[in-house]
């Protein structure tokens, strides 16, 4: 008797580990919803959230524990990480993953770090895959959390960019054998004038063409589950015949806004009609003035209780635009701007994580009114 009950303890305890490990398997990756007009991101569980939290938390350079910052940013009801999110924070909270890495062309990078490349070479086109498959398997570690995926942020898209240099140039001067000169050479021969886009504006339509096909055929291929962003662009650097040529491999669309305290709403429409997708804020931020620091802005707030305030109202505005799936706060500490530039790119969080006065309070506030603004309708 006692014999098989012991058995019997011992199958039921297999059938529950089974339906345990099945069920992780099967959970649902973070999704897109319309629900009443309005487009969600759409967690593991099926509940809508608007995404809100800190951006670049992996540049701490060690002025705060993980941990701590957790604790601090869960206490103040963010309810998720933007991009640059830290391997330590990434089973903790809902994340935005990001690979700045794969073409250095963002238009903030300095002469040593920024270049473009020979999209055409097949060694490139390789390279491109072998990274993207490497950065897939990362973050299907924690395939719940994972938002979806960037790709390269602020790229030097236009022709005439503040870099001063673009990428149809680039492939011009490139030798003779070079697989992109090659290409070029055969698009010459074939184009046609149409009288509405220059040869240039063309080719580098082209090479968009070539860039998204590689990078965002891998992103599907190497996780076909989670949401696509595409490259980040800012008000400056999006231009719609380059936009239009990563449509189809992406979800929804990443930008990052003017850091200014009046919410965009028509720039957001026009793009919105543009792509048709709804539109994550990606990085944004209300500078202020702290002291005698040198913080650039376009205009700095008073202090950062005026901060807070123009802030909440920003993201409220956000909240009432049907396609805004989040807002991210740019920064989590006051750290160097980077890339050889001179002064601070100002946190969220003071020194050591302590409070800032005013910003903390409504940002508080202001995600406690998100939470009321978002329906329910999951487990």
């Amino acid at each position: 008797m006692k014999t098989s009950l012991w058995l019997l303890s011992l199958i039921l305890i297999n059938l529950f580990t089974k339906s345990v490990h099945a069920e992780s398997h099967t959970s649902k990756p973070i999704s897109l919803a319309t629900i009443d007009g309005r487009d969600w991101l759409v967690d593991s569980h099926g509940n809508p959230f608007f995404a809100h939290g800190i951006t670049h938390a992996s540049n701490n350079r060690n002025a705060f524990d993980f941990t701590e910052f957790s604790t601090a940013c869960k206490r103040l009801g963010f309810n998720a990480y933007g991009y640059g999110c830290p391997p330590q924070l990434r089973g903790d909270m809902p994340y935005l993953e990001s690979w700045n890495h794969l073409v250095p062309i963002s238009t903030y990078r300095d002469a040593g770090s920024f270049h473009f490349i020979d999209i055409f070479n097949p060694e490139e086109q390789k390279r491109l895959e072998v990274e993207v498959k490497a950065s897939c398997e990362k973050s299907l570690q924690n395939p719940e959390n994972v938002i979806g995926y960037c790709w390269t942020d602020l790229g030097a898209w236009p022709l005439d960019n503040s870099t001063g240099n673009n990428w149809v140039d680039f492939i011009k001067s490139l030798p003779a054998n070079a697989p992109g000169q090659q290409a070029y050479q055969e698009f010459v021969k074939a184009w046609k004038n149409d009288g509405t886009t220059s040869q240039d504006e063309a080719f580098l339509r082209f090479i968009a063409r070539e860039y998204f096909r590689i990078v965002g055929t891998a992103n599907r291929t190497y996780d076909p589950d989670h949401l696509v962003f595409g490259d980040r662009f800012s008000f400056q650097t999006f231009n719609p015949a380059i936009v239009e040529e990563m449509l189809p491999y992406v979800d929804a669309i990443a930008i990052q806004p003017d850091f200014m305290e009046s919410f965009p709403q028509q720039k957001l429409d026009e793009i919105h009609r543009c792509t048709g997708k709804p539109i994550l804020l990606c990085d944004f931020a209300i500078r202020f003035q702290d002291g005698d620091k040198n913080i650039s802005a376009w205009k700095l707030a008073e202090d950062s209780v005026a901060a807070g305030k123009a802030y909440a109202e920003y993201v409220k505005a956000a909240l009432n635009t049907n396609y805004i799936l989040g807002v991210f706060w740019c920064n989590p500490v006051d750290t160097p701007k980077g890339f050889g530039k001179a002064g601070v790119k100002q946190g969220f969080f003071a020194d050591g994580l302590l409070s800032r006065p005013g910003l903390h309070d409504t940002v508080q506030e202001l995600n406690d009114y998100r939470e009321k603004q978002t329906p329910r309708t999951g487990e």
